[in-house]
């Protein structure tokens, strides 16, 4: 079992702390392999203790074993591009369309239908991508999408232009950008309804935003460079089941 899903089976039991170590090691993983258990703790500004806490609170037997699976992770994503890439992107449409089924949407359609005006603002230019199917998949059922540009300061720019009653939906890799969550915050404030399009609902864009719809990536390696290119298989399909989910709702109204 990959690590990220003993993470996620029990994320609810974590701490901030925890938190931040977990975020150490994903991001450091390569790294944390050849580490003690006091060295990451130092990293993190813990102690030995916590660490080993943490450990224990995600299911496993100590810190031993979590390096244990951050080393046969490291093996999968080397042999991974051959064996496996149909799998992933079936998981995430599937962990995509679970999110969905799960997620109250009535009350969103209606505000969807009254918005006098929807904003869509994307923090990056794969996610701009993503906002501007969403404003030609809103227009084919006949709503208006006004799709920002991705500058940082776009959205504080023209947040004074946003009316009560208008919805403001973010696409939103991280879901942690400061002043973007400033933002969106202030926005939420004078009464307009928020969308945070994430891909795990424990971020604080998602927290700060009315409604959160979450969708999965996919990391894979590519020839030629260091690191995974991240795939976002999941927002496309969210893209399509929110759109077409509203157009239901307008034929059955």
């Amino acid at each position: 079992m990959k690590l990220d899903s003993y993470i996620y089976k029990h994320f609810d039991d974590l701490n901030q702390n925890d938190k931040l170590v977990i975020s150490f090691i994903l991001n450091n993983s390569k790294d944390v392999i050849n580490m003690n258990i006091n060295e990451v703790a130092q990293k993190c500004l813990v102690s030995p203790s916590a660490v080993f806490r943490l450990t224990r609170k995600i299911g496993l037997s100590g810190f031993n074993q979590l390096k244990f699976i951050l080393a046969e992770d490291q093996d999968f994503v080397q042999t991974k591009a051959t064996t496996d890439f149909v799998g992933d992107t079936k998981n995430a449409m599937e962990y995509t369309i679970h999110q969905f089924e799960t997620t109250q949407m009535s009350g969103l359609y209606e505000k969807i239908d009254r918005a006098p005006s929807i904003y869509v603002y994307s923090t990056g230019w794969v996610q701009e991508i993503i906002a501007n199917q969403l404003q030609r998949n809103f227009f084919l059922v006949g709503k208006n999408i006004y799709a920002l540009p991705s500058a940082g300061s776009e959205l504080d720019k023209v947040s004074h232009r946003v009316k009560n009653g208008d919805l403001l939906i973010i696409v939103s890799y991280s879901g942690e950008d400061k002043e973007l969550i400033k933002t969106v915050k202030g926005i939420s404030l004078r009464g307009i309804s928020t969308i945070a399009f994430t891909p795990f609902n424990q971020n604080k864009l998602a927290a700060a935003c009315e409604y959160s719809l979450n969708y999965n990536t996919i990391s894979f390696p590519m020839p030629d460079r260091e690191g995974d290119e991240v795939f976002f298989t999941g927002v496309y399909v969210l893209n399509d089941l929110l759109v077409m989910g509203y157009s239901n709702y307008v034929i059955n109204k």
